[in-house]
């Protein structure tokens, strides 16, 4: 059941159109949208909801490859109309399933953010207990779902040869606020790329914060990344086509249990304000 805030802003979807619409005729509004959905795990029984999601939003949007995301928000290729990138974290084996199931067959290439350690992950047991420690820290072992575990370096292997791209998640998917030495943040932030680059035998360019929210990364943070990235997302939700700059980029979570209404009304902005002091002191770093 949607919790009572989801369920507000599910409603909200047709007059969040609607305004936009006016703005839109009234000269007030742009018509022009980048936004980057962002999903983890989706189980077997999921997939068709997801699949559904994903027809329903293709309507309305354009989803675009991870190359001509990159030109958009470099400011390469210009920004026009409503404009989708997908991206999948963490590096859970059903990524693959969606990915020759649904994403293939539907023409979409997303971003596959992966944590490096994971990946590298040789036996079940062993999965599981990395999940716990690391993915979903404080979750016991007997409550990690049967089905969660990692792709493996084959699965990323098809992935690339199918058109997708590889993002880095960092080595352990650690907190990365909670390093306090650089060293620790190169071995997270650095070396889980240089590890994925190797292995696959690609240049990795995209990173994703682990956990997402403000508190979970820093100054020191960013600042080793910009090094390192040309393209690095939070999980701070907002339009990237509002002068969002490469280094901060944004993102709207979805699960596939959410209703078509609340996917749109997120994609609307309808949450947008919540998240723009975050991205303001984010964005504020670069200059410390």
């Amino acid at each position: 059941m949607m919790s009572l805030h989801h369920q507000i802003l599910a409603g909200l979807y047709s007059p969040l159109k609607l305004a936009d619409f006016i703005g839109q005729v009234m000269g007030i509004g742009s018509p022009h949208r980048l936004r980057v959905l962002l999903y983890h795990d989706i189980a077997s029984l999921e997939q068709k909801r997801f699949a559904a999601q994903i027809r329903w939003l293709k309507k309305t949007w354009n989803f675009v490859t991870p190359e001509s995301f990159a030109a958009m928000v470099s400011g390469l290729e210009p920004i026009h109309g409503y404009n989708l990138l997908l991206t999948l974290d963490d590096g859970f084996a059903s990524n693959r399933v969606v990915a020759e199931q649904i994403l293939n067959p539907m023409g979409i290439k997303a971003i596959f953010f992966v944590v490096s350690a994971f990946i590298d992950t040789k036996e079940y047991h062993e999965a599981r207990y990395f999940i716990s420690q690391h993915i979903h820290p404080g979750i016991s072992l007997s409550d990690v779902p049967a089905h969660w575990r990692n792709m493996k370096w084959n699965d990323l292997a098809y992935l690339i040869e199918t058109g997708h791209t590889i993002g880095a998640h960092a080595r352990t998917h650690a907190r990365l606020s909670e390093l306090r030495q650089t060293d620790e943040l190169e071995a997270e932030i650095i070396d889980s790329a240089d590890v994925l680059e190797h292995n696959l035998g690609v240049k990795i360019e995209h990173f994703a914060y682990p956990f997402g929210n403000l508190n979970s990364f820093s100054p020191a943070a960013l600042a080793i990344a910009r090094r390192r990235f040309s393209f690095i997302y939070s999980g701070l939700r907002g339009d990237n086509a509002c002068g969002a700059p490469p280094w901060a980029l944004r993102r709207d979570a979805i699960a596939p249990d959410n209703s078509l209404g609340l996917v749109g009304a997120l994609l609307e902005g309808g949450a947008d304000i919540i998240y723009s002091r975050d991205i303001a002191t984010f964005e504020s770093w670069a200059k410390q």
